[in-house]
């Protein structure tokens, strides 16, 4: 019998879960985002404007859903990376931050569980009136960071860590934090900008450390400065769903029905992913390398002869195992993964 992991019968819609427009520090207005998302493939597009949550329902349509999201911040005040060379750049350059990206499950639900700081007081004067949080100083630290996830999670939304290269988190500061719902292995436009936020590693990190619920999503973190696109299309999460519904896209959000990938045009796809007899059965487009990674070092991978693609894969699913996941690369070295899957749910016993 077939079990479906990734199954075709879903309609697999392309997201950008990160992104900024004129409310915040975009260049872009929402429709404007809209336009050049749906021209280009997607479906949904998160708008997480920075300590802003706006519902953008009224830009759906039968092939568009706005998700209803915002990304809150906390930085460390004194930067506790040391002097190089008895040099000193300022504290910002240096400052550890916390991003994280909450989705509402409700999309009318704009009740802000976290207001920021002083970061974005131009939004708070901007928006009189929407900031309905306590409006309590948040402190850079593990504790802080936990009680923003926590009243986030509480007030109805799923919450992602962002690009934690870019916000210089240390192992120390990801591996303890409690109720996230995903993790942001691929920030587009920091990995433009540092070419070191392609974090798949952290990922792993944290799953050693029993965070096994967690998920992995890319995103764009969009501006559109200079009227420009650069920065979008590179990092998308796919959505698994019978229909482009807001209750449907949260559902599969939290069930795990989605998938990661990387690429501007075409990025690798995974067509469908299920188990069968003991056996992982992968399905996807033409990629040179098709991998199952899970607790420890990665022995199971196949890679195509040069000059070659392979569109199907399979392995054994091993009792011994823990959890594994699936990562496909392909000739132009963009990257799709899957989130974690416990064996334990999927061997059948002799």
């Amino acid at each position: 019998m077939k079990r479906y992991l990734i199954s075709p019968e879903l309609n697999w819609y392309r997201a950008n879960f990160h992104c900024h427009t004129v409310l915040s520090d975009g260049a872009y207005t929402p429709e404007k985002v809209k336009e050049v998302y749906k021209n280009h493939g997607y479906s949904i597009v998160a708008y997480s404007d920075h300590e802003i949550l706006l519902d953008h329902s009224d830009l759906n349509d039968e092939d568009f859903l706005a998700l209803t999201s915002c990304e809150y911040s906390v930085t460390e005040e004194s930067p506790s990376f040391p002097k190089i060379f008895g040099t000193d750049t300022g504290n910002w350059p240096r400052a550890k931050c916390y991003h994280f990206n909450i989705f509402a499950k409700d999309p009318h639900n704009t009740f802000q569980p976290y207001t920021s700081d002083e970061q974005f007081r131009h939004l708070k004067e901007r928006y009189n009136g929407i900031f309905k949080g306590d409006g309590k100083r948040r402190v850079f630290s593990v504790e802080g960071a936990n009680e923003i996830i926590k009243a986030c999670n509480e007030a109805g939304f799923l919450v992602q860590l962002n690009h934690p290269y870019w916000s210089l988190n240390e192992r120390e500061d990801y591996i303890n934090l409690k109720g996230l719902w995903g993790l942001e292995i691929l920030n587009y436009a920091t990995e433009l900008e540092t070419g070191s936020e392609y974090c798949p590693y952290i990922y792993d990190d944290m799953l050693r450390n029993g965070m096994y619920n967690l998920v992995c999503t890319m995103g764009d973190d969009n501006h559109n400065h200079g009227d420009s696109v650069r920065e979008s299309f590179g990092g998308s999460t796919f959505i698994g769903a019978k229909e482009l519904k807001y209750d449907q896209i949260i559902e599969a959000m939290e069930k795990g029905n989605i998938y990661c990938a990387s690429g501007r045009d075409n990025p690798p796809k995974f067509l469908s992913l299920y188990i069968e007899d003991n056996i992982i059965k992968i399905d996807c487009t033409p990629v040179t390398n098709i991998n199952i990674n899970g607790y420890g070092r990665s022995d199971r991978h196949i890679t195509a002869p040069a000059g070659e693609t392979i569109t199907h894969a399979e392995f054994p699913l091993r009792e011994g195992d823990v959890y594994f996941r699936v990562s496909l690369r392909d000739e132009y070295g963009n990257n799709a993964h899957t989130h974690t899957y416990f064996v334990k749910d999927y061997i059948e016993k002799a």
